[in-house]
């Protein structure tokens, strides 16, 4: 199954240079993660479980923990955001208005 085809099934479009990978992990359980592809490996950048249920489809499961994933990462980025803005205002503030 592509990119594409998650995609088409429902799984948020991620932008250039990102991918979904589904793995499986050491408790017989599968995991979705979104990596950005590096020059010559790649770097996961959110992961997610996902949670089977008899009354989904295989698909379905997976196109819901790349909605969770990709959340996750938006939240992050949301929160690496306001941290960058913040930190403009490191330093001393000098009441004399500096010099």
């Amino acid at each position: 199954m592509s990119m594409a085809d998650l995609v088409r099934a429902g799984a948020p479009e991620l932008p250039e240079g990102y991918f979904y990978r589904v793995r499986s992990t050491n408790i017989r359980s599968l995991k979705v993660e979104i990596r950005e592809q590096r020059r010559f490996r790649s770097r996961l950048v959110a992961d997610t479980w996902v949670f089977e249920r008899p009354d989904e489809s295989a698909e379905e499961s997976i196109v819901k923990a790349c909605d969770r994933a990709f959340k996750g990462w938006q939240e992050a980025d949301a929160v690496r955001a306001s941290y960058l803005a913040v930190t403009a205002y490191l330093g001393d503030h000098d009441p004399k208005g500096g010099r």
